[in-house]
């Protein structure tokens, strides 16, 4: 039988508190994955996780890594997932490799998380194409819907250093918007053997070397997967909407996902909301009010801000 790790970051603080809720959901919802290995990482220098947080994790058999692997890019946290990703890759043993974010649950057993023959990565596409373009925010977005757009020469460019010739588009998942295809790697699973880790790892340093960036560092770890998996797109595989399913999203997507029971999807992303009080009766359209999953978050929830 194929074998499936998953692989997250953490770091002292708030990130600790939802690393705990995606390593009890696993074991908790994970189906015939249940027992499959964690690693968790923590890349940073001076950012080392809770005694508590340990605990947790080696009642859960997690295996937790302090080594230093972001070293030049302290100021950019969301770049943890690149270097730890890429380590765990040379490191593990296992036929494929999930990076799951942190502030994710689990909630059905992840079953096309265990690829295909022949197909080495599995994501969702980005949610929007230009939601909220306007603001000077991080939710400014570096999309590009191709000819003509004003961020395509971004792009081109951005494969031209990649030395990638396809040029793949996918639609959006809210806002259903056809773009150069673009992933959210908030959940990237892949073929162990193919590198495409340790490749995405390159194509970001290549970019960053090149000083290639649409404003700041905000987004590079989605803009270099993109050129990784453009290099690989005739192996790439775009799951299904229960997965990475954007919780703060659900007004946005199309049905049956708009309206879907939290027990018919797989991968729950969260961000921040966990930590509200009453975030899940508050949504719209309601999630159910019955079920183990539902019952489950509700004994989870809120989490707390802090370790």
């Amino acid at each position: 039988m194929a074998k499936l790790a998953f692989v997250a970051c953490v770091e002292s603080g708030a990130l600790e508190q939802k690393a705990r809720l995606l390593v009890k959901s696993i074991r908790r919802f994970g189906g015939a994955h249940r027992d499959a290995p964690i690693h968790t990482f923590a890349p940073r220098a001076g950012r080392a996780i809770s005694d508590a947080t340990r605990a947790i994790f080696d009642e859960h058999g997690v295996t937790h890594h302090d080594e230093l692997l972001n070293v030049d890019f302290d100021e950019y946290g969301v770049g943890n997932k690149i270097f730890a990703a890429a380590r765990a890759e040379e490191m593990l043993d296992e036929d494929f490799v999930a990076f799951v974010d942190t502030d994710t649950v689990i909630v059905s057993p992840p079953d096309a998380l265990v690829l295909p023959n022949g197909v080495d990565a599995a994501v969702r596409p980005v949610e929007f194409h230009r939601w909220r373009e306007h603001e000077r925010t991080l939710h400014r977005r570096v999309s590009s819907g191709g000819d003509g757009d004003q961020g395509d020469d971004y792009w081109l460019r951005m494969y031209e250093l990649c030395g990638v010739e396809a040029r793949p588009f996918v639609e959006t998942s809210c806002d259903r918007v056809r773009i150069r295809a673009y992933a959210n790697s908030g959940l990237v699973a892949t073929r162990r053997e193919a590198g495409l880790f340790g490749r995405w790892k390159r194509d970001f340093l290549t970019l960053i070397e090149a000083g290639h960036r649409p404003h700041d560092l905000h987004y590079m770890d989605q803009l270099s997967l993109a050129a990784t998996l453009a290099r690989a797109w005739e192996r790439v595989q775009w799951l299904d909407g229960r997965y990475n399913y954007p919780l703060v999203g659900r007004p946005l997507l199309a049905e049956p996902l708009r309206s879907a029971r939290l027990d018919e999807l797989v991968h729950i992303h969260y961000n921040q909301y966990f930590h509200y009080d009453g975030f899940l009766a508050a949504l719209d359209p309601a999630i159910e009010r019955d079920g183990e999953v539902v019952d489950w978050l509700h004994q989870q929830l809120p989490i707390p801000e802090h370790a």
